[in-house]
């Protein structure tokens, strides 16, 4: 997973104008799939140390190609920007009745929450057991 404080070219990421579609977007340049969240701080003792470098980050979709931004900015650290992108498989777990990893096996997750069996198929089953990395389910 790629989590964390958000740097472009070594400078914080202001809040400002900051959205879902952001994330989805800047997490897709990274090479991820997605994110499951984001938030804004001064989380860490190294922020104070950076530059402000991105402000205004505004998307339209979740494609950089329809975002704008801007290097000027009119940010404290208390609105740099946290992310957390994820892949695909990491976006399901499987948990244990203690709430821990089950191996492979107990109750699914999507992003942390538990999972509707409306619909839900051995077709399901094979697809999120191969996003997970599993060759089937039994």
């Amino acid at each position: 997973q790629g989590r964390g404080l958000l740097l472009y070219n070594g400078q914080t990421v202001c809040d400002d104008g900051f959205s879902d579609n952001s994330a989805i977007a800047i997490c897709g340049l990274m090479g991820y799939d997605g994110f499951d969240s984001w938030r804004n701080g001064q989380l860490f003792d190294i922020q104070a140390s950076l530059e402000i470098g991105l402000d205004d980050v505004i998307c339209s979709s979740g494609s950089w190609d329809s975002c704008t931004s801007t290097t000027s900015h009119n940010c404290g650290h208390h609105e740099d920007v946290h992310l957390n992108c994820v892949s695909e498989g990491d976006m399901f777990t499987i948990v244990n009745e203690a709430g821990e990893d089950g191996q492979g096996r107990g109750l699914l997750l999507y992003h942390g929450q538990t999972v509707c069996d409306d619909s839900f198929s051995d077709n399901s089953a094979i697809a999120i057991c191969g996003l997970m990395g599993y060759d089937g389910f039994d």
